[in-house]
């Protein structure tokens, strides 16, 4: 339908099951031609979903809708956040399907939040959903607030104020209190800022359950709600969670490795195929959360990666046009997984995630007894541990939550100024004593790793609780430390984070810490790097070491971490390798 004009009606009104009305903008073609629709069902605005890719859309043949999610901008209820995702999102695919421009059929697309949207309506079913395309997002919500058990305050506190606390105040009576408030918001946001290597102090205030204006008190209690459900088997949780196996439609997903849902996304993808859904695709990019660009932090990747040569938007049409109007134009019988191999910096398809011919290899720590910063003599081989004296078989630090390890790149959301997401070089950070290194030979040949990695850490504490950290490096010719994959385990979620059980002190456990998906070639002239602290501040809030409650705590214990890595505690890293 290029060429024809374009109709957009605005605030067209939807009454939820319980008689909420929920407001949604719809763009479509000027024709009387009955149409599939595309449903955004979003907390940003509406007005943000009339971009390119719903003019795009429309002119393809689809009607187009953007609803505000309950609570939010035009719609009214409740906004608490995800709890009214599944009803409302069934209750909205059924609605669009009825809309008088509708032929019946209904598909959805959208990123981050409104991903999960597409991910709830699609678990409840409803008859006239065919296909989703939900793009860097997640299944289990938990997952994403309390990554290894730990608590993701730099997500929780940005996101909170940017989105939740503001959209609070918006929705106050015009006078003195709100504009007291909207101040002190705009204080509170300037505060998680580091201008000219000054400290924000919003992220350092504890309590945590006492934040301004989303802490207990606030205009939204968001942050202090999900500190009160510090386990996954609350109930909470549960009922927030998508069940793999109850995505049944089509399903297109997209994500970055330098995305914060990246080990998500293809979570999701391997257990909703596990489920017996084989109706999927997933696109993997060195991307952060957005947008789908080359340069990655300081790391240019190539115009290869950015989307003006991958053309997304084409991908998703293409997918609509196969589920929606049945075009056989090929794209579901094409390979299921595309990804994007950094390092070599190439596109690649596969037919499995994980990887069939992907070998797990475990790359051993060593040391002489001082790991501490890049200069120490921490070493990462493929050769185990062997009989090494006890002051050459562990390596000591001092955590001090007070002077917490700095974030630095990674998976991260929702504050570019705050937390600059992508990839950094990590030398800075290896030069505290916080930090232990351990670094490969110099690589003859390259090395592919891709898959998930895994490091498993035995260490003890003279702490009741801690975190420890671990991050995967890539160490180029000139010393530049290319941060790939980062993750976390606070000690008392060390068998399940269904359950806490405090250590004892001094007391060797084995620690296994999840750093996420990713596929990077290390190569030849490259070396391999383990980075091991206790802090990756703010990313993750600080553990106090005291075994108190994580938000009512306002006491921090420095704590002696030791890392052990002799034959009877063989600490390493584990390496989805493939073969070159």
């Amino acid at each position: 339908m290029s060429g024809s004009s374009l109709i957009i009606d605005r605030n067209v009104e939807m009454h939820t099951r319980d008689g909420v009305i929920l407001r949604a903008d719809v763009i479509r073609p000027s024709t009387d031609e009955q149409l599939p629709v595309l449903l955004q069902r979003t907390p940003y605005g509406k007005l943000a979903g009339t971009n390119s890719f719903a003019v795009m859309a429309a002119e393809r043949g689809y009607v187009v809708v953007n609803q505000d999610t309950r609570g939010r901008w035009d719609s009214e209820g409740d906004g608490t956040p995800f709890i009214h995702e599944k009803r409302d999102g069934f209750d909205a695919v059924q609605w669009a399907a009825a809309l008088p421009w509708s032929n019946g059929d209904v598909g959805m697309f959208g990123g981050s939040y409104v991903g999960y949207t597409q991910m709830a309506a699609a678990s409840q079913q409803p008859p006239a959903l065919r296909t989703i395309i939900p793009a860097v997002t997640f299944c289990d919500a938990y997952r994403l607030i309390y990554p290894g058990g730990a608590f993701a305050l730099g997500l929780v506190t940005s996101w909170g104020l940017g989105s939740q606390a503001a959209m609070a105040l918006m929705r106050m009576e015009a006078g003195e209190t709100r504009d007291r408030k909207m101040a002190e918001l705009i204080d509170q946001v300037n505060g998680i800022a580091r201008r000219a290597g000054a400290r924000g102090d919003t992220f350092y205030h504890l309590p945590l359950q006492t934040m301004p204006l989303i802490g207990k008190e606030g205009v939204s209690t968001f942050l202090s709600d999900l500190l009160t459900h510090p386990l996954s088997s609350a109930q909470h949780w549960q009922s927030l969670r998508v069940p793999f196996e109850s995505i049944q439609v089509p399903t297109f997903q997209i994500g970055g490795w330098y995305d914060i849902f990246a080990g998500d996304t293809l979570l999701d993808y391997a257990g909703i195929g596990a489920a017996g859904n084989a109706k999927q695709k997933v696109l993997m990019g060195p991307w952060l959360h957005g947008p789908l660009s080359g340069l990655v932090g300081d790391v240019d990747f190539g115009y290869q990666a950015d989307d003006a040569t991958l053309m997304s938007a084409e991908w998703q049409l293409r997918w609509f046009d196969r589920w929606l109007k049945g075009k056989s134009n090929g794209i579901d019988e094409e390979p299921p997984v595309r990804l994007f191999v950094m390092g070599d910096n190439v596109w690649r398809d596969e037919e499995t995630w994980p990887l069939a011919r992907a070998r797990p290899t475990e790359c051993f720590l060593h040391s002489g007894g001082a790991a501490n910063t890049l200069h120490g003599d921490g070493v990462l081989s493929f050769e185990g541990p062997g009989d090494e004296p006890g002051d050459k078989s562990l390596d000591t630090f001092v955590y001090d939550p007070g002077n917490p390890v700095p974030t630095l790149g990674g998976g991260l959301c929702c504050s570019n100024t705050a937390m600059a997401a992508g990839a950094y070089d990590q030398r800075e950070i290896e030069a505290r004593p916080d930090v232990l290194v351990y670094t490969s030979d110099v690589l003859q040949e390259d090395l592919e790793v891709t898959g998930l990695v895994v490091a498993k850490l035995w260490a003890a504490t003279s702490g009741r609780d801690t975190d420890f950290t671990a991050k995967l490096v890539d160490v180029g010719p000139c010393g530049y430390a290319r941060n790939v994959a980062d993750g976390v385990i606070r000690a008392r979620y060390r068998l399940s984070t269904a359950e806490a059980r405090l250590v004892e002190r001094d007391k060797a456990y084995e620690y296994s810490i999840e750093l996420g998906p990713t596929s990077n070639v290390f190569k030849a002239g490259h070396r391999i790097r383990i980075e091991v602290s206790s802090s990756n501040f703010p990313k993750i809030a600080r553990n106090p070491n005291t075994g108190g409650d994580i938000g009512m705590t306002s006491a921090l214990v420095p704590a002696v971490q030791t890392v052990l890595h002799d034959a009877e505690h063989p600490s390493c890293v584990i390496l989805p390798i493939v073969p070159r």
